[in-house]
């Protein structure tokens, strides 16, 4: 064990942990991966064996008990595990022979170059050519140059295992970030129309104690899943939480994200650590400057995907669990345990339990991860990537086998959604955001501090780079039925942490050299501090607050759902004016918060791609429920023929218009309906 002490803080490291408040800060987030991972194991037994939620608890707390008594038992052994380790690490350093520095000058150069046209190209909104050429040239190169590095050292860094120690004034500014972003996050509204299906699901659970397998968007079990099968463990414990509490599972989401987002900010300061970054708390601090000001009406770029959406299973995935895949990878990459493997197992376990995404992200951060230890170990390197990929490879199978399908309906609709050129920006944006957001992205392999990790960010980069090429989206989703998600894998790169990393290991040196070469030596240990003033600065300047109107997020009064105050509002007096089975017809914000609130009364679809894959069930009354969905939704006119007939047939009791929508409003109470409310926004009829 090894003892040192930094900013006047004790801190003491033993097998790549410290004491301290560090240290409890990362068994924090250790054991909410733990509860993931164990719960998405009983989660899979409960659905194969059709087991209710009271004997999911009893079988959970079990695995909570064996877990913690197997963490006591490994902390334990942990000293002598640690010399065994160092000795086995110190007789394996045998690689190839190095590299040539003037190799290496070549790739950095070109790797800087090519990463300042394809960050140029972003910013400006160049034609699309200009940014993926540039961006594979540059991951291609900086990969190289990360690999050569990763050679020529030999082995990775020999050390006692430590992550980068913090400082007294570091902790607390770390923990000032985390608790003021957490209440902040509070006082946010930013309904998401993803949750009519999860949300409805952890109804069902909460409301009936049972895991479905089968629909409840649209029936009682009656047609089978949207989105099949459901492999995410996430949704099922909300709603066993919330049937515990006696509360409604949107009660328990929507308490989620002060608590994820606090989470989230511990992991992005524990990678940063694992990096070994310098003057973390100025690195965190541009990071999280970058999520804040990343915010536009995107759906896809980090700062769209941090606070304000961190009640979603995917969402706590990107920026809690992929951090700690990252920190898991890397230690084991240090020194490759027994220990560590488990915590791989758990890592991936767990992420598997949050989305479905993870079947092919998490695989695709497992091969970059382990790349620097197949260097110079193949086989503990594939040991490493089953440990870490293996069950989420193993979801993906069994999706496969069971005939997996998603609600999204790429094939005949929302095409856009294969436009290399649309997407790319959707995640990168335009402008100084969008530059920083790749230039970052491209010069990670050459200023993340650890060997490793610049190899691992290289090969991250690349894969993404791949994903963007136009076309690739497209011919992925033609072979496997999977690619405009893709874009995903881009999630592993972490862009926050390396737009942290660019301003003060890139932009603080330059400025560091500049104050060396106009005779300024005394400027040189302001270098840091000017690099995050100038960059957080400047992203202030021209970026756009996450808490915009521009987002479509509002400030409310804390513990609200995430729906709008109308929808929740019409949707308590629809409730209260209908009995479980009847059916609603309402626009989509609208039926959303249905889907949301309630699974004994329906909608007629919360959105219309939901019900494409029931469209040859001839019960299902597929082309009359689309007719009317669009007809509220004002995309079919007015004076559309058949609506009474269609309102019949699909057995509507509650069908609701916009309040300006007049015609529209007509032609259904000429249907047999009466007035049932009228508000700001929505007026509803019902049957007579």
């Amino acid at each position: 064990m090894v003892e040192r002490r930094s900013g006047g803080t004790s801190t003491s490291t033993r097998s790549g942990t410290s004491t301290g408040t560090a240290a409890w800060c990362d068994r924090l987030l250790d054991a909410g991966v733990v509860l993931l991972a164990t719960w998405t194991l009983v989660y899979h037994v409960c659905l194969v064996l059709r087991i209710g939620t009271t004997t999911a608890v009893v079988l959970e707390v079990a695995a909570l008990l064996a877990a913690a008594a197997a963490v006591v038992t490994v902390r334990r052994r942990q000293p002598v595990l640690a010399l065994e380790e160092t000795h086995e690490q110190r007789s394996a350093e045998r690689v190839a022979a190095p590299a040539t520095s003037g190799r290496l000058r070549v790739l950095g150069a070109l790797t800087v170059a090519f990463a300042v046209v394809g960050a140029v190209a972003t910013g400006l909104d160049a034609p699309w050519v200009l940014t993926w050429l540039p961006w594979l040239a540059a991951a291609l190169s900086g990969t190289l140059w990360a690999g050569l590095t990763l050679l020529r050292a030999g082995s990775p860094e020999v050390h006692d295992g430590s992550d980068q120690p913090s400082g007294r004034w570091t902790t607390l500014g770390v923990l000032a970030w985390a608790v003021g972003l957490g209440v902040y996050s509070l006082w946010t509204l930013r309904p998401n129309p993803d949750d009519l299906f999860y949300v409805n699901l952890s109804q069902w659970v909460a409301s009936h104690g049972q895991f479905p397998v089968k629909d409840t968007l649209f029936s009682e079990l009656a047609y089978p899943m949207a989105n099949w099968p459901p492999i995410a463990s996430y949704d099922g414990l909300v709603g066993v939480v919330a049937r515990l509490l006696g509360a409604h599972a949107a009660s328990v989401e929507y308490a989620v994200p002060p608590i994820a987002t606090f989470l989230a900010v511990l992991a992005l300061w524990r990678l940063l650590r694992a990096w070994r970054v310098h003057h973390l708390l100025w690195v965190l601090s541009t990071a999280l400057a970058f999520l804040l000001f990343d915010g536009t009406v995107s759906y896809a770029s980090p700062g769209n995907l941090f606070l304000t959406r961190l009640w979603q299973g995917k969402i706590v995935l990107l920026c809690v669990v992929v951090p700690l895949l990252l920190v898991y990878a890397l230690r084991y990459v240090e020194r490759p345990t027994r220990a560590r493997l488990v915590w791989l197992a758990l890592g991936g376990i767990a992420a598997v339990g949050l989305t479905t995404t993870s079947m092919f992200l998490v695989p695709t951060l497992a091969v970059a991860a382990m790349a620097p230890l197949f260097l110079r170990d193949r086989r503990r390197a594939l040991v490493g990537f089953l440990a870490l990929g293996g069950y989420a490879v193993a979801a993906a199978l069994v999706t496969v086998a069971l005939g997996g399908r998603s609600a999204d309906d790429f094939g005949t609709r929302r095409l856009y959604r294969f436009d290399a050129s649309w997407i790319g920006h959707q995640v990168l944006l335009t402008d100084l955001v969008g530059f920083v957001a790749v230039l970052a992205l491209l010069l990670g392999a050459l200023l993340v501090p650890h060997p490793s990790a610049r190899l691992t960010s290289g090969l991250v980069v690349l894969f993404t780079g791949c994903v963007l090429v136009p076309g690739a989206m497209r011919a992925a989703y033609d072979v496997t039925g999977l690619g405009p998600t893709l874009w995903r894998i881009s999630w592993a790169a972490s862009v926050a942490a390396l737009v942290g990393v660019l301003a003060v290991h890139g932009v603080g040196p330059l400025l560091e050299h500049l104050a060396g070469r106009v005779g300024r030596d005394s400027w040189r240990r302001w270098s840091v501090p000017v690099a995050g003033v100038v960059t957080i600065g400047l992203l202030a300047a021209f970026g756009a607050p996450i808490w915009s109107p521009a987002t479509s997020t509002e400030l409310r009064p804390p513990f609200h759902w995430q729906r709008s105050y109308s929808t929740r509002h019409v949707t308590s007096e629809i409730l209260s004016a209908t009995r479980p089975g009847d059916i609603v017809l309402a626009p989509e914000a609208l039926s959303i918060t249905i889907a949301v609130t309630t699974t004994d009364v329906k909608t007629v679809a919360p959105r219309d791609y939901y019900m494409h894959y029931l469209r040859h069930d001839p019960t299902f009354h597929y082309p009359e429920r689309l007719t009317l969905v669009h007809y509220v939704n004002g995309l079919l006119p007015g004076n559309q023929a058949g609506i009474a007939h269609d309102l019949d047939l699909v057995g509507v009791d509650v069908a609701c218009t916009t309040s300006v929508d007049k015609r529209r409003y007509r032609v259904i109470r000429a249907a047999g309906f009466r007035p049932l409310l009228t508000t700001t926004y929505y007026r509803c009829l019902t049957r007579t």
